[in-house]
């Protein structure tokens, strides 16, 4: 590692995984080649952005909250009534309650509310930043969760989540009683107990733990669940909720602030990243609506500064850091889909010169050519119907403007939907490439593999690479033979799941991520488009090569295909399963993405 970047984020590579217990894995080809150059203020500060996942996974603790119990433990008392250990209330299902079954006091032991060490007992808010609505999380307030998330009063109830603005203000209570009644329904039938005027065993029990523990693991959502307390259900096409899922808490601010929620940790992350880090431009960005087939990012905060205050240094006032963290914080984390090959498309058409010569569209107009079937985009293209939802699979990525798609507002639901984003070239606008020296990356931080994500022009994609004899990181020729993909055993394309500690197979997956292609070892086309940026010349408007790096950090997860990207877009992959490791991998992303990226072959 270059001296000045071990200064910049305060470990080597040697130390990385001893300093942080977190697992690295450097995945592209001659890690030498991709270690930053010294930075001089005279040097065209590097061009990156951000895509945060909002994919509502995101909304999922790191590890969910345990469903560890001790068998023979809990009571199981002879025809228990609402309101009993063991018995059934509006709330749900209330067995395995409680908080001093020894094997989950063991699963729960990584927060003590008796600490004295505020890392264990979480009595500084997480997250206080003064933009948003509410401090993730007010310490002496209770919040109701579910095993796997908070409540979110879009699926679940009662909830701490309201609505889609993650912001807040967040649904709270100060008092045991009110947020044990919230939590076991607010049914004065049963609560308190028998119509007398004490409290339930199960209310009694809840009060006792959150008062000593600061935690309560509560009754569990079954068929006979009030419905004003069910949730959530099963989504059609989607995998299978999880049983942590459907367990119902209560926690205090404190436990969440030891170990929040990835939304909260992964925002944190990045803003203090843009807080700090010196001498580069910045936008952020995120995955976009739906937008039927292809979906193109959503463009938060486009490049910061402007070209005329980026040399000789950066203006301050120009990159305005807060107006950045600002967009980190408008991130929706609901979308449906995990779209990171199609956003990392449109981020190429970004970064492109289309609006001073065209070139993305003269690449990707429709009719895309060659087109065949079991491809996106080809005039005779298309594929089969999801047999999990009937959805028609016909006319996959034909849209007359699928790639090129403008904003627009729905005439039905009246949403903006705001389009394939372009570079700013008015006077004074900020563009996305200053310089032929400007060394582009895109940092994707997820929470896990892409699905949904499919509607690229891969056959076109191909055709430009192979025209311009594109080669592998080992020095062979890509290759790409889209036609009859059922039956074609050596298609092409890029797949690198093999070179990354898995096989071909792990990046085939198709189940829930319809559509994918029909080709084996080439279903997904994320890594093609991450191999697309890095080894194409995005712009004609200056001379050499213009690309664009994909770094991939995996918040909690290493995914296969997740580091099939990074190899393939000449970066790097990153896992951080802990929130303080993951702004270091990212800082350490952004410092390997500062390398002059124009010397690419």
């Amino acid at each position: 590692m270059h001296s000045d970047l071990g200064r910049r984020v305060g470990f080597s590579r040697r130390s990385i995984g001893q300093r942080l217990g977190l697992t690295v894995g450097l995945v592209a080809a001659g890690v030498q080649g991709l270690l930053p150059l010294p930075v001089h203020a005279q040097e065209v500060p590097p061009g990156v952005i951000f895509l945060v996942d909002n994919n509502e996974s995101m909304q999922d603790y790191p590890q969910y909250l345990p469903e560890a119990f001790t068998p023979g433990y809990y009571p199981t008392p002879v025809n228990p009534k609402p309101g009993d250990l063991g018995g059934q209330g509006p709330a749900g299902l209330s067995v395995n309650t409680g908080c001093s079954d020894p094997a989950l006091v063991s699963a729960m032991s990584w927060f003590d509310k008796n600490s004295t060490d505020p890392a264990k007992n979480g009595s500084i808010p997480y997250d206080s930043d003064s933009d948003l609505k509410s401090p993730f999380f007010e310490p002496n307030r209770f919040y109701y969760s579910r095993g796997r998330r908070l409540g979110w009063n879009v699926k679940e109830s009662p909830y701490a989540l309201n609505g889609n603005d993650f912001e807040g203000p967040l649904n709270n209570s100060g008092d045991t009683l009110s947020a044990c009644y919230g939590s076991v329904g607010w049914d004065t039938t049963n609560y308190p107990y028998g119509g007398t005027t004490g409290n339930s065993p199960l209310m009694d029990e809840c009060m006792a733990c959150l008062a000593s523990k600061g935690w309560w693991r509560g009754p569990i959502v079954n068929a006979n669940t009030s419905p004003s307390q069910a949730g959530p259900q099963q989504v059609a096409g989607e995998p299978p909720l999880p049983p942590e899922a459907f367990r119902k808490w209560v926690l205090s601010g404190r436990v969440l602030n030891v170990r929040p929620p990835k939304f909260v940790a992964a925002r944190k992350a990045l803003k203090d990243t843009i807080r700090t880090v010196p001498h580069t431009r910045m936008g952020v960005a995120t995955f976009g609506a739906d937008h039927g087939w292809f979906d193109p990012a959503l463009m938060l905060e486009p490049m910061r500064p402007g070209c005329a205050d980026s040399v000789p240094q950066i203006s301050e006032a120009g990159l305005n850091r807060p107006r950045l963290m600002q967009a980190v914080n408008e991130v929706d984390f609901r979308n449906n889909e995990r779209s990171t090959g199609e956003a990392l498309f449109s981020l190429g058409g970004y970064f492109s010169s289309q609006k001073a010569d065209n070139r993305w569209q003269s690449w990707f107009q429709q009719p895309i050519n060659p087109g065949y079937f079991g491809w996106p985009g080809g005039w005779n293209g298309g594929t089969y119907d999801d047999v999990s939802t009937g959805r028609d699979g016909d006319f996959w990525g034909m849209d007359a403007n699928e790639w090129l798609k403008a904003p627009y507002s729905d005439p039905v639901t009246g949403k903006y939907l705001p389009g394939q984003p372009w570079e700013d070239t008015t006077p004074g606008g900020r563009r996305s490439v200053c310089s032929e020296s400007q060394a582009n990356a895109v940092i994707v931080v997820t929470g896990g593999a892409p699905y949904f994500d499919n509607t690229v022009p891969i056959t076109k994609m191909m055709d430009i690479l192979e025209s311009n004899g594109a080669r592998h990181p080992d020095g062979s020729l890509l290759m790409f033979d889209p036609s009859n993909p059922e039956t074609n055993p050596n298609v092409g394309g890029v797949n690198y799941c093999d070179l990354v500690g898995s096989t071909k197979a792990a990046c085939d997956y198709t189940a829930y991520n319809w559509p994918t292609g029909l080709a084996v070892g080439n279903k997904n086309f994320m890594d093609d488009v991450a191999f697309f940026l890095a080894n194409t010349d995005l712009r004609g408007d200056m001379p050499g090569k213009q690309t664009v790096r994909t770094f991939v950090v995996g918040y909690g997860d290493s995914s296969p295909m997740l580091k099939s990207m990074a190899l393939a877009g000449r970066g790097s992959f990153f896992r951080a399963d802990q929130p303080g490791a993951l702004r270091d991998v990212i800082l350490f992303s952004l410092g390997q993405g500062r390398a002059n990226n124009c010397s690419a072959p």
